[in-house]
């Protein structure tokens, strides 16, 4: 019990050391994955009967670890065209954290892909399941940033609608161009 307790309260630490800009970077980074892989999963799921379970993931984790690595290496190469060569060693750690957020959002909709290799539910029930996971961590960050803007209930509301349809607008203009 006292070592879950030192734990909770390094956590807590960490989280008020937390620097604010950098948690905005993560939570960018992660609504970023979500809608990608939210439009990646509405492909697979419109196509259940061309990809097995194995391969749905291989789609699920190729995207957001390709994201991963591209927003690495985006962040190394702009970087050292603004400042000097050896100065993003130092930023390492800050980028490596800034990226982490990119990879979470497939880890629920990946339960579900491993639990339809049970056959308790079917491929395409499992994408389905995943992608409205996703659709709610989407509304629950916008409802939580319509809260920091507005005090009113009608006004999160409305504020929240309005980013799940530009949201939807994102998703279906990825699946059309697909």
């Amino acid at each position: 019990m006292v070592k879950r307790r030192e734990r909770v309260d390094r956590f807590k630490e960490r989280a008020d050391r937390a620097n604010p800009d950098m948690l905005a970077e993560v939570l960018r980074e992660r609504i970023y994955a979500t809608l990608t892989l939210l439009a990646v999963m509405v492909g697979l799921w419109q196509h259940p009967g061309d990809h097995s379970a194995l391969g749905a993931l291989g789609v699920m984790f190729g995207t957001v670890v390709a994201l991963w690595l591209a927003t690495i290496i985006a962040a190394r190469m702009s970087y050292r065209i603004v400042h000097s060569g050896d100065e993003f060693e130092s930023k390492w750690h800050e980028v490596g954290e800034t990226a982490s957020g990119l990879l979470l959002p497939a880890v629920a909709p990946a339960l579900f892909v491993l639990i339809s290799l049970t056959g308790i539910i079917s491929l395409k029930t499992a994408l389905l399941v995943g992608i409205i996971s996703l659709v709610v961590s989407l509304y629950a960050f916008s409802v939580y940033s319509g809260r920091k803007m507005s005090s009113s209930l009608s006004g999160v509301l409305m504020y929240s609608g309005l980013q799940m349809l530009l949201g939807a607008g994102v998703v279906a203009l990825k699946i059309v161009l697909e």
